[in-house]
């Protein structure tokens, strides 16, 4: 029973690993595009709307970032049928990060110290959380 129990951990825990890093890296290129994409937009008022939405829509930049996050939010939805919510979130908050030094050095953005700090911050959270398990709806609880 306890090897049935520990073999179910490891591919949980591999599973858990494999969703983190698709979830971290769909979010984080996804937004990266469509900043990238975004930069290439004419002015909002600068052109007729209609005009503005064909440029949109034929962005490539955004078309693929968009098709991205799509593959990001399925695999986060998908991650919350076997993981709390209040794990899922934390955890893939090193999107963040990805994004900001990724932002950094492709698209020019300055990124002041209060905003490293906070990314500084969240970095260590995401290392605090996922040192949790991923559910505990499932787990017996602990009477001290």
């Amino acid at each position: 029973m306890e090897a049935k129990i520990e073999q179910y951990s490891s591919v949980s825990r591999l599973t858990n690993r494999i969703f983190i890093t698709l979830i971290v890296i769909t979010s984080t290129f996804g937004n990266l595009l469509l900043g990238v994409g975004m930069q290439r937009m004419p002015d909002f008022g600068a052109a007729p709307l209609s005009s503005y939405i064909s440029v949109l829509f034929t962005n490539r930049y955004v078309l693929i970032g968009t098709a991205l996050l799509i593959v990001w939010m399925i695999a986060q939805l998908w991650m919350l049928t076997w993981a709390d919510l209040t794990y899922v979130l934390p955890v893939t908050a090193s999107a963040y990060i990805l994004t900001a030094i990724l932002s950094k050095f492709f698209l020019g953005e300055r990124i002041s110290v209060a905003r490293w700090a906070g990314i500084i911050i969240i970095s260590f959270g995401v290392l605090l959380v996922s040192e949790t398990p991923p559910d505990t709806k499932h787990q017996p609880e602990r009477t001290s």
